[in-house]
């Protein structure tokens, strides 16, 4: 196992960076105190279609993006509870900086599955920020010390505007014609954004596209997904903890999992706010505030709920003390409950958008945009719930995971 001595660097001094948090509670307190700098920006964020860059400021001074980046490499490493309860905090400021923000400071974990070698390069500019595509389509094949990409692009790159490097998954095609899908880490000067975010929601994300031109990876800035599934990749080995050896699909979803349940609770405290006001002012009829009134409640029991289960899985993550302690139905328990969450919450939004009366019709309603927020964040393929729920039944019942077939022809009557 390669040591982190063996590359030079100190065993437990961090690099010197951003401040180190030291407990969950301590990150969660520096999130609250942001709040209401980040919501007076809320507005501004979605007309501009990007993130305040003195919000970035702000979360980059107070340490939160490093909640899961390892110590080793200037990150406070305080755990993936910790990275769902703040992005909660932010988004339910403001939708597009909490997701902005989960998607920054999560997917850093991805790049503690690198070598070592890659790490270093990143942490050599404290504070270095990675956004992260799933799916580049490029051409990319195996050259001598690396990887030769000719030319790709890819769409829905949160946080590119302020990302140093690039995080990006393709398949390569090797010398002997085999196919082997890996991640890429890019630096900032490989790519090109498109200005093409024009969208109903979380627009002020500005999960713009990328293009990538002719460049040259090398090898030390790859690794196979087959290894970050299995628990094999570089990073695992030379960080040597739990955590490092799950499934990289079992962690990152948590990434993204916090911003729309803050939204969810954003939207609640919003229309619980138009509600007493129009209480206060004899505007709604009895009945009509009792429809209101039960709704309201209906759906901050379930936001509460949702935000629970979630929270409670984040935890689970934190104390895993062996990768085993995830079998196969324990795995596909995770996307079961944060797909029901995020999907049980976004029908609880809808059906308060539906006693809102005619005035969230405005776009300066701040519950309709936390509605625009959720029903957008809730379309990401990770929250596909008929999906979730269907590999869950299969493996509960012991029976092997099943792929969607989709049809050439309809079936005969």
């Amino acid at each position: 196992m390669q040591l982190a001595s063996d590359i030079g660097l100190p065993e437990a001094s961090p690099v010197q960076g951003p401040r180190i948090l030291r407990s969950l509670e301590e990150a969660v307190e520096g999130a609250r105190e942001l709040k209401a700098d980040i919501a007076a920006r809320c507005a501004d964020v979605e007309a501009e279609r990007k993130i305040s860059d003195v919000s970035i400021a702000d979360l980059k001074r107070g340490g939160l993006f490093g909640l899961v980046g390892s110590r080793k490499f200037g990150g406070s490493e305080v755990g993936v509870e910790a990275l769902v309860r703040v992005t909660i905090e932010i988004a339910e400021a403001c939708g597009s900086t909490g997701w902005v923000f989960g998607v920054l400071a999560g997917h850093s974990w991805m790049l503690n599955l690198f070598p070592a070698k890659a790490q270093e390069e990143v942490a050599a500019l404290p504070g270095a920020l990675m956004a992260t595509l799933f799916r580049l389509s490029a051409d990319v094949s195996v050259a001598e010390g690396g990887f030769i990409l000719k030319g790709g692009s890819g769409r829905f790159c949160s946080g590119v505007d302020f990302a140093d490097w690039i995080i990006a998954s393709a398949p390569v095609t090797r010398k002997d014609g085999q196919v082997e899908q890996r991640f890429f880490l890019l630096p900032r000067s490989d790519i090109e954004i498109v200005d093409d975010w024009f969208t109903v929601g979380m627009r002020g994300t500005g999960s713009r596209s990328i293009k990538v031109a002719d460049a040259f990876i090398p090898e030390h800035r790859s690794v196979l997904v087959t290894d970050m599934v299995g628990g094999l990749a570089p990073g695992a080995i030379f960080h040597n903890k739990p955590i490092y050896r799950l499934p990289f699909g079992t962690v990152t979803p948590f990434s993204i999992a916090g911003a729309p349940l803050g939204m969810a609770r954003g939207a609640v405290k919003s229309f619980a706010d138009s509600l007493q006001a129009s209480l206060e002012n004899n505007v709604s009829p009895p009945a009509g505030r009792d429809a209101m009134l039960t709704e309201l409640s209906r759906a901050s029991v379930i936001v509460d709920a949702a935000i629970s289960v979630v929270i409670s899985d984040a935890a689970k993550i934190d104390r895993v003390t062996s990768p085993e302690e995830f079998g196969e139905l324990e795995r596909k328990e995770l996307p079961r409950n944060w797909c029901w969450a995020i999907q049980a919450c976004r029908k609880a939004i809808n059906d308060l958008y539906a006693l809102s009366g005619g005035s969230v019709i405005y776009e300066n309603s701040s519950f309709q945009r936390f509605w625009r927020d959720i029903n957008s964040a809730a379309q990401h393929i990770g929250f596909t719930e008929n999906k979730a729920m269907v590999d869950y039944g299969l493996a509960r019942l012991g029976l092997p995971a099943q792929p969607y077939i989709i049809p050439s022809k309809k079936p005969p009557m």
